[in-house]
């Protein structure tokens, strides 16, 4: 199949390899673009919009980019934050009094973005309390922390959805997807979407679930209370291609977008245009400082943290620049700002891997593009 889209003559390379990926059977359909200042340099797409490969994907095809929808979130936090709504270092209680009891009178806002509040997993295995963002939040601030605040990060998978939506309820009057398109996706044609109007479901993707073999992962020798928290819950593969799963707001997990878009909102968080910045400098450094690095308790593997991003401290997963920031989504998808060069760089695809970490198609053409970008 021919990939379609266009790329800068410097970022050939990068189309080679893009469609190599598709050529070999690692995709069944995705999109790749990066971004400067709200305007492509590379914008490619390719493959097909459904397992049985009848439907062509589309530059606007839409797919659930699972935690990529963190890296969203937390920007739309930071905006809140520099509105002076939020206050990364003021306690959660002081915005929402219910939180503040059972151990975590003390947990600040920053904390809660940085996956340190010890509330990692719901007690719930009804999907439809998933989709009542009244009733997981009121499960989560009654809830008691499963470590002591503050002394380890733990991957808040699924939690951090509802907990940073509660909070931009209680300060806005509005949900984190409804006050992000205000704000944010309208104002400035971001093609994605936390909570999907049915109007856009003619453009979503299937999401094609990998082999079940690859989920029959060995038990790790030591499981926590932390990874036992989060594995609870519904089984959300089954139900990522309904649209009950589309229309409601997880800020978490089940964000709808394209590569362009996200790319794009990146590109306009780290632009150095001031007429196009969507945040200002005091905002970014806020945003990205470190809140914590260790080894997390959920993931296993050392994690730095900013306000809601991964830093890319390896230098691996987000290419060669250590102050870049982003989030990656379960299955592959990806999307970062790079506030060196200036760029939004984001990869979305449905045929999905089982990985929690980066992905081999999305570090291979990151790497590639940084190969691009470094010539003379």
């Amino acid at each position: 199949m021919k990939i379609q889209g266009n790329c800068d003559h410097k970022f050939t390379e990068v189309k080679e390899l893009f469609e190599s990926l598709h050529s070999s059977g690692r995709e069944v359909g995705s999109s790749f673009a990066v971004y400067k200042d709200g305007k492509a340099i590379v914008d490619i797409w390719g493959g097909y919009a459904d397992k049985q490969k009848t439907k062509t994907w589309e530059q606007d095809s839409l797919a659930t980019v699972w935690s990529t929808t963190k890296g969203v979130a937390a920007i739309t936090c930071a905006l809140a934050v520099e509105k002076g709504l939020l206050d990364y270092e003021e306690k959660v209680s002081h915005y929402w009094p219910e939180f503040g009891c059972n151990g975590k009178e003390d947990i600040t806002v920053e904390m809660l973005l940085s996956h340190q509040s010890g509330i990692c997993g719901s007690a719930t295995n009804e999907v439809q309390d998933y989709y009542s963002q009244k009733t997981m939040a009121e499960e989560l601030a009654a809830m008691k922390p499963i470590w002591e605040p503050g002394t380890a990060s733990g991957y808040h998978s699924m939690t951090y959805g509802w907990l940073t939506s509660e909070l931009i309820i209680r300060v806005t009057g509005k949900t984190l997807g409804t006050f992000y398109a205000d704000e944010i996706g309208n104002p400035n044609e971001i093609d994605f979407f936390i909570g999907l109007p049915e109007t856009e479901e003619k453009r979503v993707v299937e999401m094609v679930p990998f082999p079940k073999e690859e989920n029959q992962s060995e038990e790790p020798a030591e499981i926590n209370d932390a990874k036992r928290a989060v594995r609870r819950g519904p089984n959300l593969i089954n139900l990522q291609n309904s649209r009950d799963w589309r229309a409601a707001e997880i800020p978490s997990a089940n964000g709808q977008g394209c590569a362009s878009g996200l790319a794009k909102l990146y590109s306009l968080v780290v632009s150095n245009d001031p007429s196009l910045k969507i945040l200002n400098e005091e905002t970014i450094t806020k945003m990205t400082k470190e809140r914590i690095t260790n080894r997390d308790l959920v993931l296993d593997v050392v994690t730095r943290w900013g306000a809601g991003f991964i830093m890319n401290m390896h230098k691996v997963i987000y290419g060669p620049i250590e102050g870049s920031f982003g989030h990656s989504g379960w299955g592959g998808s990806c999307a970062f700002g790079d506030p060196e060069n200036n760029i939004g760089v984001s990869y979305v695809m449905n045929q999905m891997k089982n990985n929690f970490a980066a992905d081999g198609r999305s570090l291979e053409l990151i790497n590639a593009t940084y190969k691009c970008l470094n010539k003379e």
